[in-house]
């Protein structure tokens, strides 16, 4: 190699969220999060703490990875992304990621990647409410005739 000539990496995606039940919708959003990187891109996932889901929804299952306090610009010094991604739910999240990145003066790309799959199937709130329908309609007892 060339003395001075670097060597181009891949951009790194960095995509956040609960995961609380991993699904289609989360895969095809990770899937697609990387794709936005381009050819050799490195996807880093941040998997959100209890504290944080709790604060943000209200409610929380079990997450055990992240930050023990929400500091994205420790993260985003740490990982150093070129592009964030964000899902199709998350525009306060989005808005909020912008004015950090203006105000540290930081080049990073946001990107908000669409919904994906038939509605109900796409998100854990909506699968949990499916399953519990059918476990609902399956354990009523029924009427003799």
């Amino acid at each position: 190699m060339q003395k001075g000539t670097k060597l181009a990496r891949g951009k790194i995606v960095l995509a956040t969220g609960a995961f609380d039940l991993l699904h289609l919708g989360h895969v095809r959003f990770l899937e697609a999060s990387k794709r936005k990187g381009g050819p050799g891109a490195k996807l880093i996932v941040v998997v959100a703490r209890d504290k944080t889901v709790l604060n943000r929804k209200g409610r929380s299952d079990k997450a055990i990875l992240g930050h023990t306090h929400l500091d994205l610009l420790g993260i985003l010094r740490e990982v150093r992304p070129d592009i964030i991604s964000v899902g199709y739910d998350q525009k306060q999240i989005k808005a909020s990621v912008e004015k950090l990145l203006r105000v540290e003066r930081l080049p990073i790309r946001v990107i908000q990647i669409p919904k994906f799959g038939p509605s109900g199937l796409n998100s854990s709130t909506g699968i949990k409410q499916r399953v519990a329908k059918g476990w609902a309609t399956q354990t009523k007892p029924r009427r003799s005739p």
